[in-house]
């Protein structure tokens, strides 16, 4: 298998794709926000660049990304600031990721797609961070 040498466009493509499911919707504001925190944690969101202008955090990076996922029909834009994901354009991209990525790569894109699900959607399952104010549990809760 080659080796993946990805612009930034394609790992927030990654990230948005196997985070989030059918039918969300994400406000681009917290799109761009839920990235800006992640880009100091993660070594793969490093590359992204942002202007910061009082309490607005934009970049041209992302702008340009959604717009190509829009263009796509992976996201419909609903309303002036929200994007609606497209259940079955984000399966297709997964299964694209899935055969293409070596296993190593895809688990780092899944652990960045869990923490940008937890940015967007606080307190929903999927996130890795832990809860403010608390620490991470040693348990594991087991369901039967």
């Amino acid at each position: 298998m080659t080796a993946w040498v990805p612009e930034i466009g394609d790992i927030i493509t990654a990230v948005i794709s196997l985070a989030c499911r059918g039918g969300e919707q994400l406000r681009i504001p917290r799109v761009y926000a839920a990235l800006s925190d992640l880009k100091g944690r993660d070594v793969l969101l490093s590359g992204l660049y942002f202007s910061i202008t009082g309490a607005v955090c934009y970049s041209r990076q992302i702008d340009e990304t959604l717009r190509t996922l829009v263009e796509k029909r992976i996201l419909v834009l609903t309303g002036r600031d929200t994007l609606e994901v497209r259940d079955s354009a984000v399966e297709e991209v997964r299964v694209q990721l899935r055969k293409k990525l070596p296993s190593a790569t895809y688990r780092s894109l899944k652990t960045a797609s869990r923490r940008f699900y937890g940015k967007i959607f606080p307190g929903r399952e999927g996130s890795l961070d832990p809860p403010p104010g608390g620490r991470p549990s040693l348990f594991i809760k087991i369901r039967y």
